[in-house]
Order: structure tokens, then sequence, then C-alpha cells
């Protein structure tokens, strides 16, 4: 039998993208019928090494590793838009032919379409994923129209022959633009991971966090998508009792710029109790860290997209307090996994999380489970490798 050579390309080295690839090289490590290319970041191999041990993921022989220069990347990004696109795009296209790739899947698909409309053509098959379309199927403003206009295009290039898409709304939209492609709803993976009651206390106690508040956590890459100046000018609001009884953990990345920020809004709100664990956190602490909040926010702004977050709080059985757009605020709204707000409303949040202090959540543990099943990493996989090979 043929050996499957499969590339995985991905110029991005933080948020989602290396868990992507994480997620994928576990799997087919091993794999006697695939032999794996991985071409991203070279940062991404000490990354790999960091999380090895604690993911217990393996590095097998049939994984090769093509690191990008850190100061090369720094190059293409410091470039427009347009024109990373389309160096991009012809940087994989050389890449799949040097490595004489039998499919490629490009991981980020979103920043690469007028590369695929005007760059090289790929010598193999290409599957990407579609994470953040950012528009909807009635929006009839110029930027959509045109976003609209460009993928139509793409999916009728005949230079992509599979696109996952994690916003799974757009999907019969997709499919009536009479293409070739191969459009396929695919779920945002989390891996969840069983830890133990001294591992949490042990948290617990290293982050010093109370166990007499409600905890709200703010999980992520911390920036201004997150929504955390709307939440603590909301906090300010409150009166200090109020604020005596919840406690706001912030876990994630942040970039030196906007935890500035962020700090000066919480002196205007001194009353709010915050645990600060900021930077990278191992796979298994991001896991005590939704075991450990009672509230999980999700106040996206301008944001109508999937995310992640919202899998966690779901995997950890967690309400969630969200924002009101897009796929997230349908999916909470619906399925009763915690209260929507217009999240860029200071008065309006303020509102809802005095009721929040004073009565709780009322959401549905089966909903929050049912979604857990569905976004697991075995249908991420499965998906992929089912099309793929």
């Amino acid at each position: 039998m043929a050996l499957h050579r499969i590339l995985l390309f991905d110029t991005i080295t933080d948020g989602h993208h290396p868990d992507y690839l994480i997620h994928l090289i576990g799997f087919y490590s091993g794999n006697q019928e695939v032999e794996l290319f991985v071409a991203t970041g070279e940062s991404f191999k000490s990354q790999f090494e960091a999380r090895q041990k604690d993911e217990n993921n393996q590095w097998g022989d049939n994984v090769t590793f093509l690191g990008i220069p850190t100061d090369q990347l720094n190059s293409i990004h410091s470039k427009p838009i347009y024109l990373r696109s389309i160096i991009e795009w012809n940087m994989l296209v050389e890449t799949a032919k040097e490595i004489n790739a039998s499919q490629v899947l490009l991981m980020y698909f979103d920043y690469y379409q007028l590369g695929i409309l005007i760059g090289k053509k790929a010598p193999c098959p290409v599957s990407a994923i579609y994470f953040r379309p950012n528009f909807s199927e009635n929006d009839n403003g110029i930027y959509p129209q045109i976003k609209k206009w460009m993928l139509s295009k793409v999916l009728k290039s005949g230079q992509i022959q599979n696109l996952f898409c994690l916003v799974h709304a757009l999907v019969p939209y997709m499919k009536e633009q009479k293409t070739q492609t191969q459009i396929i709803p695919i779920c945002d993976p989390v891996k969840q991971f069983e830890v133990s009651s001294p591992e949490v206390a042990e948290f617990r106690n290293k982050f010093k966090i109370p166990t007499d508040k409600k905890i709200f956590l703010n999980f992520g890459y911390l920036d201004d998508r997150k929504g955390m100046e709307v939440f603590i000018d909301a906090c300010a609001t409150l009166p200090k009792e109020a604020l005596a009884k919840i406690c706001l953990m912030l876990a994630g990345p942040v970039p030196e710029y906007y935890e500035k920020l962020i700090e000066a809004k919480l002196a205007q709100a001194p009353a709010l109790e915050v645990i600060r664990c900021y930077g990278y956190l191992p796979a298994r602490e991001v896991q005590i860290c939704f075991e450990i909040s009672d509230v999980v926010l999700i106040l996206y702004q301008d944001f109508l997209n999937m995310s992640s977050v919202l899998i966690r709080a779901a995997m950890a059985n967690k309400p969630t307090f969200a924002t009101r757009t897009g796929m997230i605020g349908e999916l909470v709204s619906k399925n009763n996994l915690g209260i929507t707000v217009d999240a860029t409303s200071i008065n309006e949040v303020a509102g809802d999380l005095t009721k929040i202090i004073q009565n709780g959540i009322s959401y549905s543990k089966d909903n929050l489970k049912q979604l857990a099943e569905e976004n697991s990493l075995y249908s991420f996989l499965s998906t992929i490798d089912q099309t793929i090979r």
C-alpha cells in the first residue's frame, strides 16, 4: 500500500494553532500508512516538547518537522494581508512540491483566499480549515459581500478539495455555491483530562483561589476580543458588598500593552478580587481552571464564530455568561447553556451579573454534556482522517 504523504501547513504558532497541530501529530504518529510533514514556525517544536509529557503525545519516526525560521515569519506577518496571503500560499505550494505530498491540510484557510486565487497551482489535493468567516448568510454590507464573492471564487477555483468549516450555520450557504469543493462541518476539538482532587487543591493553593466566592473565569489569549474591559467596567458600577462575593480569574497569555490597559481598568474596581494566571498554562492546569470556576465568561466583542472556550465549559459542566451574538450566542441561548447578554453594554452586563450573584444561573447539564460529546477530539480527528485519506 502506498504511503499517504500528508503536509500540515500553518504559519501561526499561538492560540489554537499549536493545539490543532499537536492533536494531529498525536493521531498520526506511528501510523505506518502515513508519512506526516509539519511545516510551521520553528518555535513550535519546543512547544510540542514542553507539552509532550503532560499530554502523552509522541513524535513518531513517521513525522518530519519543517521549521520555518522566526525571522522569516515575522517579516511575512508584517506585510499587508493581501501580500501575506500570496506569499504564504506560494510557500505552501513549493513545500508540497519539495516533499512530493499526496495531500495538504492547510490549518487556517481564512488568510489564504487571495493567494489561492492568484498564486501558484497546488501540486496535489488541498484541504483546509475555515475558522472565522466573520459574516452571516444575510449580511449585505460591502465588507461581507466582498468576503462572500471571494469565497465563492475560491470554492470554484479547483484549488481546494475539502473545506472543513467550524461555523456550521454557514455550511448550507457554502454548499449552494455550485462548487466541486466538498464542504464539511467540523467541531472545535478539546482534549479532556482526568484531574485529581490533590491536583485541584495544589492549583488553588498556588494561585490563592478563594473557596467562598463565585469564580468567573476568562480564559484564552487575553486581548480586546474577550470583553474583559466591559466586564471590569460593569464590576466597577456594582456596590462593594456585591463585588465581595465574586472573584475574576484571568487565565492565558496576555500582550504587554493589553495587560497595562486591564490593570488600569482593575484599579477602578479595587474591591474585585482578581486571580492572574497569565502566560502559557499546561493542559491539565487549563482543565483545572474550568473545574474550579463557577461561571465561564465568553463576552466576545464583534465575534460571530465558535470558540473552544464554550466546549471547555461544557466538558467541565459549567454555565456560561456569554455574548448574545453569533454562533456562541445561538448555542448558549438555544440549548440553555447559561445567560446571554449584549456584551458591548456595561449596564446590561452589570444587570445580569447582579442577578447571577444573587440567584446563580439556571442551565441544562444534559445539554452541556451533549455539546461536549459532539465536540470531542475523536470527532475532529476522525472527520479529517476519513476525508483526506
